[in-house]
């Protein structure tokens, strides 16, 4: 045997043990047994998505690489929430970073698992508790972490890969580019509230998740419906390019569709037209009869046409402010009201002090009093803004010109007659 061909064989060797040890590492590595026990022990709302192989036929996991054959797919969830739920999203940094180097306040590994889903997006996994405190995880270096799949956040393996490395569609189609299975409970509201229902409270940890999305569906009068009917609307279109048309769903996510970066703005502009904001404010009754220097008394109403659960929904530091107001044709305010819809919480413990969000279909109506000028017109105001983020926050973690706060959805200006007395 000559010496090239000795060197060759050593290589090719040497390759295969290298390749062995990974597979081994990625089924038995250290502590990965441990790992995924302590998982399985957890309440779902604590455990990661279980660790997804690669499936035949792909070089890898990322959404990037599906983006090749699925490229309006991958379009949509570029601009997703989805896709901007970790590095993108400054305060849920904020929040997860907030208690760095607190002793027995180490609970940023329960928030991960729904922002990060996939066990092979955790840098770190936990093997334990000490003291059965969730504050104090005991943790190892996960052999099977990718860097990369994590900056993807809540990427597509995270609900289109299952734990044998085959692809989950609607459709299972035997001629596939790369392993593939029917998976019609992509299509239940079960696949979405994995994370969009989380209700507990863990006080040794001091952290809360109040979470209550499926439960207000489930309780309001759309029962059948399922979170994809008004989040994933269908489209006929080919599913990857040069292939027939068929019925699939964007992958927007839209909801409130504030963006997470003033980045982002430009790119969720053409969204919006896909999704009705859930409450529409509107005027009640006639706008005529404004008489000259008479005491007058409007009428505005706040209606949820289009949720099937409680607006705002998720987390408790969302609101919606409603504002009216009423000038003179000259500018000067003739009266002013704003509302507050949400839910204020107390954390330590944890407590609702108050809830005013609108359930589905529920309608809410609101005065406005003033004195008619005596002459000309009054301006009517009507002005809906959604935020996900408080002030207080905003300012307490110092995000300003990171994160956007809220959004202005519904404006309109109304233009009325004083009528002579």
């Amino acid at each position: 045997m000559t010496r090239r061909l000795r060197v060759a064989l050593g290589a090719g060797i040497l390759l295969l043990g290298i390749a062995a040890v990974a597979l081994l590492l990625q089924s038995r590595g250290p502590g990965l047994a441990e790992a995924r026990a302590f998982y399985a022990s957890q309440p779902e709302m604590l455990r990661p998505r279980p660790y997804a192989r690669v499936p035949a036929g792909l070089p890898d996991l990322r959404a990037e690489t599906c983006g090749g054959c699925h490229t309006e797919i991958y379009a949509e969830w570029r601009v997703s929430t989805h896709a901007r739920a970790w590095l993108d999203d400054a305060q849920f940094q904020a929040e997860l970073h907030k208690n760095d180097g607190v002793s027995g306040r180490d609970a940023g590994w329960i928030c991960v698992n729904c922002h990060t889903p996939l066990e092979n997006q955790l840098e770190e996994l936990v093997v334990g508790l000490e003291d059965g405190h969730l504050g104090r995880p005991r943790r190892i270096k996960n052999p099977n972490y990718d860097p990369l799949l994590q900056l993807e956040a809540i990427t597509c393996a995270a609900c289109h890969v299952g734990e044998d490395g085959v692809v989950l569609g609607p459709y299972g189609a035997a001629n596939a580019a790369h392993a593939v299975r029917k998976a019609p409970e992509l299509l239940t509201s079960t696949a979405c509230t994995i994370c969009h229902q989380a209700e507990a409270y863990f006080p040794d940890a001091e952290i809360g998740c109040a979470f209550n999305t499926a439960g207000e569906l489930a309780e309001g009068p759309y029962r059948g419906r399922t979170c994809q009917s008004c989040h994933m609307p269908e489209v006929w279109r080919p599913l990857v390019a040069g292939k027939p048309a068929r019925v699939t769903r964007r992958h927007w996510f839209g909801g409130s569709l504030i963006p997470k970066r003033p980045s982002d703005e430009a790119g969720l502009v053409p969204v919006r037209a896909h999704y009705p904001s859930g409450v529409a404010l509107t005027w009640s009754g006639s706008l005529t009869g404004v008489v000259a220097g008479a005491s007058t008394e409007l009428t505005f109403s706040a209606t949820n046409e289009h949720a099937g659960h409680a607006v705002p929904t998720g987390d408790p530091e969302r609101y919606l402010l409603l504002r009216a107001e009423v000038r003179d044709a000259q500018g000067a305010l003739l009266a002013e009201r704003e509302e507050r819809i949400g839910s204020v919480y107390q954390w330590k413990p944890l407590k609702v002090l108050s809830d005013n969000r609108l359930r589905p279909r529920e309608s809410r109506s609101y005065t406005i009093k003033f004195q008619a000028p005596p002459k000309g017109e009054v301006v009517l105001l009507l002005r809906a803004s959604k935020f996900r983020l408080s002030p207080e926050n905003l300012a307490y973690h110092h995000l300003e010109g990171q994160a956007v706060a809220g959004r202005v959805y519904f404006e309109e200006t109304r233009r009325v007659p004083i009528e002579a007395q």
